[in-house]
């Protein structure tokens, strides 16, 4: 994957601030199958952050929670044809898990969302078309977001 940008926050409310910018972008995106976002970064790097904006910039009202427990949580995207599936894979044992709960029939449909945290932990089932995002933790608030594509 080619790196295509690279930003630096200073603090969680311009993390959130890029999250709901870039779903802003994503909602423009054309695809035949579903748009799938993953994401990378070390245990509080800013994921969880970056995906509350993320759901805000598509217009979720509901209060985002991290699905780390529940492995997935899905939100209708309001005023549009889309589904936001948000998953975190920080506590599978791998991609095989991830396959068990229908993952492959979520990647064909061309409404779906799909924003994965902890990526990195199921990239083998992931498609190659994807925008990968590696969050890195620099000092106190500061965070860097590469994006890839």
């Amino acid at each position: 994957m080619k790196e295509v940008l690279r930003v630096i926050t200073n603090n969680e409310r311009e993390t959130r601030g890029l999250g709901e910018f870039f779903a802003k972008e994503v909602l423009d995106f054309s695809s035949a199958k579903a748009t799938v976002i993953g994401l990378e970064g070390d245990l509080g790097a800013g994921k969880t952050a970056f995906a509350k904006g993320f759901a805000r910039g598509l217009g979720i009202q509901e209060e985002m929670k991290s699905p780390t427990f529940i492995l997935m949580r899905a939100f209708r995207v309001p005023r549009k044809n889309k589904m936001f599936l948000h998953f975190d894979a920080y506590r599978i044992a791998g991609a095989k898990e991830f396959l068990q709960i229908g993952f492959k029939n979520l990647l064909k449909d061309s409404r779906n969302i799909l924003f994965v945290e902890w990526a990195d932990k199921v990239a083998s089932i992931l498609p190659k078309n994807r925008v990968k995002i590696r969050i890195s933790h620099l000092k106190k608030d500061r965070r860097e977001f590469i994006f890839y594509g």
